[in-house]
């Protein structure tokens, strides 16, 4: 706003002085001159608004031009001659007291001339002469003109309005032109204007705010500051006490551009100090308690990318203070390749503001080079104003030993897979989210083909080679989306997700046998070994995962049983099967107490007269229903939930019993061999004891053999061989049952003290035509002499076979051609006459 005189006639129509002024943007007063008829100096004004109402600090001037001048000429009464403009117009006096306004003047401001003529122009209009639209405080203005009270009316409400502390300072020595209330806070309420502020200041001891003052007076320039330590006497009469104001100072420039005194605006910033400074020390604290923990602490400045890393957390991977750079991507160079994305992806969700939280796993080089898992947790701690993250903090812990424990609780130490206990939480989640997607899901299970004749034959680091390279071959078929698992043994399982259709079900069993039947390099030797895979689908076989799971064991079977090297789909018919094989192990179980099981015998003859010097126990089951029902379908079923201890138990004492009456009754000694199945010699509650069984009869200690596979020698336990040693000190003698079929060792046939081998009936069958069956034969029968063995020829069916087998040299024989198992009644008849008749 500008004043200037000029001239209107009272109401004699004498000319009298008055002044016009013009409002615009920062309440500046600047004048125009323009020579009137009546030759007197005129300062005529336009006070320009915008659209709304409220922003009156948008006006603008616009300059009179003779259009102007030759109205004044025109009219003597001045403000009759206002009205003749549309630009909108007032007249003030001397005393700044409204004289008059023209229309436009009314209707720009919404007022009514009777509210504003005759008021001072600070009453009338106070907000719109000394602020702007902008909220906040106004840095710098200027006023023109001799008039000193209008001037000191505009500064004083324009600092009596200002936030904070506002203050003008005048010329080098700070003299206090003028204050806002909250500046009395500073000096003590004290009367202070017309002072330097040297002379106040140094009662307080803020000498530096003195040389802030200096340097903008003197080099012209703004200056925002950082917070200063001031004391403030909060109330009159009442103890001053220590804040914090963060300071602006802006220069005032006089109409020549040179500096004439400063700006200075205070904002007291106490609490947000006190705040800062508690989050110091609480982090403080929190740091050290994270380093007496042993955490390592961690602080990202995202801006500068400065990531900075605590001693203690270097020191938990070896290194020290200057090995890792200070930027996030040094951090993560060490960081494992394959936990590289996934680190950064999720520390970026965090400061993009998607998680709240960091919360990661992952591992670490060390410095000696091996990996370390490591738990990071963090948040960001600071946002701007548009929600960019500024700086964010965590800690990291070694987990190494979790991750470790959780391993092995979870995870093949073998093979590295999944082990039977994760793969079953595997399952049961893909299953759930095979149910929301509709997708099928496929499970495999995998059984390597005779795999335990390989273990056997190179021994258990080969086996264990076997297996790994084994899992390495089944992962490489499958999708990293799918799951390997090794549930035990040579027993491994496949979950394939998301399928639409079978047929890439197919295509990956196929490749799976495939990948198995190419040769396997173990200790030095060429193995060649097979698979037997069994399919189920879900939803089609089932909906939970245990159903899936034996269905898929029940196809594996199939495929086995099939010859091997196959795959085969889950039907009905093999659920059916399975329930009937249920039903049988329910029915076994019984079996035992009901009375139903028997014992048989067959014949075992010398080749040279075909006298019975033997007999072997052999097992038969009369069911109530079924009638008798063979050892090949139940002894399988017995050894696999157990029962096989009390059911071999019970023939052995059988056995026994009998071989004691016949002997009794002959006259002779008699034996008669019994099978111990391998489980048999596994540690169990009922285990029997069957030496001291045969002392307690008073039995001959060659009354009873005992026949074991080879395969039991091979992987004996020693708590195993202690049971056929216990058996051989007994006087119990061993035979070793279908031998030939296995990779027997003549070390473990000399090792255990074996008294006879029985040569496998597929070798006798093929003996008439078949050349290496012959020679086979042939070869086991003069080995086993030369150790000094005892051979028995088993499945003997014709009278050629038992000849060949007489010119080969064997000592007995045994099968259809002399008798098939007989109940003991019929059995003693046939022993009866010590010969058989073929």
């Amino acid at each position: 706003m500008t004043e200037g005189p000029g001239l209107k006639n009272d109401c004699a129509g004498n000319p009298q002085p008055c002044r016009m002024w013009s409002f615009h943007a920062a309440a500046q007063i600047e004048s125009r001159n323009y020579n009137s008829a009546l030759s007197a100096q005129f300062h005529v004004y336009r006070w320009a608004c915008p659209a709304r109402r409220t922003t009156i600090n948008r006006l603008r001037r616009q300059r009179m031009g003779s259009k102007w001048r030759n109205k004044m000429a025109q009219h003597e009464d001045v403000v009759a001659a206002l009205n003749t403009s549309p630009d909108p117009l007032l007249l003030l006096s001397d005393g700044l007291t409204i004289i008059g306004v023209n229309e436009a003047f009314l209707k720009i401001t919404e007022r009514r001339r009777s509210e504003i003529v005759g008021l001072p122009i600070e009453k009338a209009f106070p907000s719109e002469i000394l602020h702007g639209g902008t909220p906040g405080p106004q840095l710098g203005y200027q006023v023109a003109g001799p008039d000193s009270r209008l001037r000191m009316i505009a500064l004083q409400d324009l600092l009596d309005h200002a936030p904070g502390f506002m203050a003008v300072t005048r010329g080098p020595d700070h003299v206090l032109e003028a204050v806002n209330q909250a500046c009395y806070q500073v000096v003590c309420h004290r009367q202070v204007l017309g002072m330097p502020l040297r002379d106040i200041i140094p009662e307080h001891g803020e000498r530096e705010l003195i040389r802030l003052l200096d340097g903008v007076y003197e080099k012209g320039e703004p200056y925002v500051g950082r917070a200063y330590q001031v004391a403030l006497q909060r109330e009159p009469g009442t103890q001053p006490v220590g804040a914090y104001v963060d300071f602006v100072c802006q220069p005032i420039y006089s109409a020549e551009r040179t500096v004439t005194g400063v700006l200075l605006l205070g904002y007291e910033v106490t609490a947000q100090v006190q705040a800062q400074a508690s989050l110091r020390a609480s982090e403080q604290r929190l740091h050290l308690a994270l380093e007496a923990a042993g955490d390592g602490v961690w602080d990202w400045d995202i801006g500068s990318d400065n990531f900075m890393f605590s001693r203690r957390g270097r020191a938990m991977l070896g290194y020290d203070e200057h090995e890792i750079g200070n930027r996030l991507e040094d951090w993560l160079a060490i960081t494992h390749p394959e936990d590289q994305q996934r680190v950064r992806a999720e520390t970026m969700a965090c400061v993009r503001g998607k998680t709240r939280f960091l919360a990661c796993e992952y591992r670490v080089r060390g410095k000696t080079g091996g990996w370390k898992w490591i738990l990071a947790r963090g948040a960001v701690v600071s946002r701007d104003n548009d929600g960019r993250a500024l700086r964010m903090v965590g800690t990291t812990v070694d987990v190494s030993f979790e991750q470790e424990t959780l391993r092995r609780a979870n995870f093949d130490a073998l093979t590295g897979l999944p082990n039977r206990s994760l793969f079953r939480d595997r399952l049961e989640y893909e299953v759930a989210n095979s149910r929301r997607s509709g997708k099928m899901l496929a499970l495999m299970f995998v059984d390597l083909d005779r795999f335990k004749e390989v273990n056997d034959l190179l021994g258990h680091d080969a086996g264990d080679a076997l297996l790994r390279e084994t899992a390495a071959r089944i992962r490489s078929c499958v999708r990293s989306a799918d799951t390997v698992a090794r549930l035990g043994g040579d027993e491994f399982t496949v979950i394939l997700t998301d399928l639409d259709d079978r047929a890439h079900v197919e295509i990956i069993a196929q490749k799976i046998l495939q990948t198995l039947a190419r040769p396997f390099m173990l200790s030095q030797e060429i193995i060649h070994v097979s698979g037997s895979i069994g399919i189920t689908l879900h939803p089609a076989d089932g909906a939970e995962p245990e159903r899936l799971l034996r269905n898929a064991d029940q196809a594996m079977y199939v495929a086995k049983n099939a010859g091997r090297n196959q795959f085969s789909f889950f039907t009905r018919a093999m659920q059916e099967q399975a329930s009937r094989r249920l039903k049988l192990i329910g029915e076994l179980r019984n079996a035992l107490p009901a009375r139903q099981l028997r014992v048989y015998f067959q014949p075992i003859v010398d080749l040279r007269d075909g006298r019975i010097v033997k007999g072997e126990a052999l097992v038969r089951w009369m069911h109530p229903e079924r009638g008798l029902v063979c050892p090949n379908e139940f002894i399988g079923l017995a050894e696999e939930t157990g029962l096989i201890n009390e059911i071999g138990n019970w023939v052995f004492m059988q056995a026994a019993a009998w071989c004691r009456r016949w002997s009794e009754r002959f006259g002779a000694a008699f034996q008669v061999s019994v099978n111990k199945s391998p489980a048999q010699f596994l540690p169990h509650k009922k285990a029997m004891d069957w030496g001291a069984y045969l002392r307690q009869l008073g039995m001959a200690w060659n009354s009873v053999a005992v026949e074991i596979t080879e395969g039991l020698l091979l992987n004996a336990s020693s708590s195993t061989a202690d049971k056929i040693f216990d058996l051989r000190d007994a006087g119990v003698q061993v035979a070793i049952d279908d031998f030939g079929t296995g990779y027997s060792s003549m070390a473990y046939l000399k090792k255990y003290d074996v008294d006879y081998l029985k040569v496998d009936q597929s070798f006798i069958r093929d003996t008439a035509k078949d050349s290496i069956s012959r020679t086979i034969a042939e070869t086991i029968i003069v080995m086993a002499h030369k150790l000094g063995l005892k051979v028995i020829a088993e499945g003997v069916e014709t009278a050629e076979q038992r000849d060949w087998l007489l010119h080969a040299g064997c000592d007995y024989a045994q099968g259809f051609l002399y008798a098939q198992p007989l109940p003991p009644d019929e059995f003693e008849k046939l022993l009866g006459g010590r010969t058989v008749s073929v």
